[in-house]
């Protein structure tokens, strides 16, 4: 049989149910997986297949060395964040020299796409929109490197051009880690003084509405999932999952991405990926801001799959198995859905169950991060026509226990009563 590896550095749980709706597939084609995580555990029934720990700091090479050993016939690249994703590539290039295929991008793309400064530069040439913006040279600001006096006065001049407010992003951090929101030129002045000890793009601050779009494929041929949309913007970074967000019909929005999602494929071609990216943007003035491109899964992902019901795990599967193209064709019959992704209480097996009995839950439970219990985390999703069902049954459940909260009902309700359309089944785009 065919033996498929799978590398992931954060808990496989934040993948179920996926995951493991790939266990056909991978009878259908003769193959057994392992999995090979650097964090976490590995609970029975949260993968299909055999699983092992191997450690956090194990070098490229190390990890390629096991997974040859263990007689892999392919490899997938299932990690994140950013240093995790450029670690797999390398694993990637080692395993193709010795013959083994895989679905990871090239480390080339992955360490541009990784760096904000250099996504910037490539979104700006592919002719998409992105803020203005600029380079912070962290050598120069904390005089590491030729002494230059009149560099932070430079940087005061530009950062005027560009106007207030500011973000400050270090180039490689994940997750909101290391933004800082600059109002005016005071608030830069006090950054200037203790500033990152690093690289970090400046960039002008967009007040609109932040959202995502996962993209999968490789070979030219590629497939755009559904948009997420995840809240306001414009002041100081939120916790990327301390908020409602939401797939949700937006016809007229969709409509205005449907370029951009064109522009973005041709992108993909052209940094010739394998795999999966995840494009954040901000919705603002009419237009799509292009602000990163992230190279591998994202925690956007069971979202996508809830609203589309095209399970990207499934998708990097058949990109090794050698049957992309087809597979990717017999998705454009799959429906849409709305999914939403809240905050909860501390979850409880007497909630999950009254959950699952209420409504469509994707998943539920503690989320974890970093060894940092973050409470509750829910995914849902809604076919559509049925979301007077949807808002009863969180009603019924924020009465019995009290978990999701009354602020998160209401605010389900408010998305709900804006965008509920009950359009015509429609499949993913594929520009």
């Amino acid at each position: 049989m065919r033996r498929i590896a799978f590398l992931r550095s954060v808990e496989i749980e934040r993948a179920v149910p996926h995951i493991g709706l790939i266990a056909p597939d991978l009878e259908a084609a003769g193959a057994v997986a392992g999995l090979f995580h650097t964090d976490g555990e590995c609970a029975e029934g949260e993968f299909p297949g055999e699983a092992r720990r191997i450690p956090a700091d194990a070098s490229p090479g190390w990890i390629a060395d096991t997974i040859e050993a263990w007689g892999a016939d392919g490899y997938v690249s299932l990690s994140l964040p950013d240093e995790n994703a450029l670690r797999d590539a390398v694993v990637g290039e080692i395993l193709a020299d010795r013959g083994i295929p895989g679905v990871t991008h090239s480390v080339r793309a992955t360490a541009l796409l990784a760096n904000k400064h250099e996504t910037k530069v490539a979104v700006s040439a592919a002719g998409l929109t992105t803020p203005p913006g600029l380079l912070m040279d962290g050598d120069l600001l904390a005089g590491r490197n030729l002494p230059v006096p009149a560099y932070r006065d430079a940087l005061r001049r530009r950062a005027a051009a560009l106007g207030f407010p500011l973000l400050t992003k270090p180039l490689w951090d994940n997750l909101s880690s290391g933004i800082r929101f600059l109002r005016d030129a005071e608030a830069l002045d006090a950054y200037l003084k203790e500033p990152y000890d690093g690289n970090a793009v400046l960039e002008t601050c967009l007040t609109g509405e932040l959202c995502s779009v996962e993209i999968v494929g490789r070979d030219g041929e590629y497939l755009v999932q559904p948009l997420v949309w995840k809240g306001r913007t414009g002041g100081e970074p939120s916790f990327l999952f301390g908020q409602l967000r939401h797939c949700a019909p937006r016809p007229t929005r969709e409509r205005l991405f449907g370029p951009v999602a064109k522009r973005l494929v041709t992108l993909c071609r052209e940094l010739d990926l394998n795999g999966v990216v995840e494009v954040e943007m901000i919705h603002a003035d009419g237009a799509f801001h292009v602000i990163e491109i992230n190279p591998r899964i994202s925690g956007s992902t069971a979202m996508s799959i809830a609203a589309s019901e095209c399970n990207t795990y499934a998708c990097l599967l058949h990109m090794l198995l050698g049957d992309w193209s087809a597979y990717r064709a017999g998705l454009r019959t799959r429906r849409r859905r709305w999914s939403l992704e809240f905050p909860v209480g501390h979850v409880t097996p007497e909630f999950e169950r009254a959950a699952r009995a209420e409504l469509d839950v994707v998943r539920v439970s503690n989320l974890v991060i970093d060894g940092r219990d973050h409470g509750g985390n829910m995914v849902l999703a809604c076919a559509y026509g049925e979301e007077e069902r949807l808002l009863r049954g969180l009603e019924r459940l924020e009465s019995r226990f009290g978990t999701i909260g009354r602020g998160v009902v209401e605010e389900v309700e408010d998305v709900v009563s804006r965008h509920c359309r009950t359009p015509a089944e429609t499949a993913p785009a594929t520009p």
